[in-house]
């Protein structure tokens, strides 16, 4: 993956992501930190809640990060990822990050691990665009 993008993920920590419910797209957004190891944002969240019961339910989710409001400085990227349960190696990296979440002993922690990225730096320039896919 560019530099360029893993600075800008690993530089934010809130994400959006979206999944499919009975009547269309569902979104939440969420706290992460990026796993560079294994191209993954880990979250934390509650099972019983619908975006952890949609994301089970069909574990391909969409996610985006923005930043800037200013259209010539924007940047962000829109990703394609698979929903799945953190290692135990990911739920270190996370605590690490936020150890606070220790606290809530009702969350669990999760992953969206990509295998689509697309990275928009407007500062690059309106139409350049940076795409990773994971073989």
């Amino acid at each position: 993956m560019d530099e360029r993008i893993l600075e800008f993920i690993k530089n934010e920590q809130l994400l959006s992501w979206a999944m499919i419910d009975e009547k269309g797209v569902y979104t939440a957004s969420a706290f992460y930190v990026f796993d560079e190891k294994n191209l993954a944002f880990i979250i934390a969240s509650h099972e019983g809640t619908k975006h952890i019961r949609l994301a089970s339910e069909n574990s391909s989710i969409a996610l985006n990060i923005a930043k800037e409001n200013k259209i010539a400085f924007l940047k962000g990227v829109q990703a394609k990822a698979e929903f799945k349960i953190a290692s135990k190696e990911q739920m270190k990296i996370y605590f690490s990050k936020f150890p606070f979440a220790k606290l809530d002993k009702s969350a669990k922690i999760y992953v969206l691990e990509l295998f689509w990225l697309k990275f928009t730096n407007n500062a690059l320039g309106l139409s350049k665009k940076l795409e990773f896919c994971k073989k």
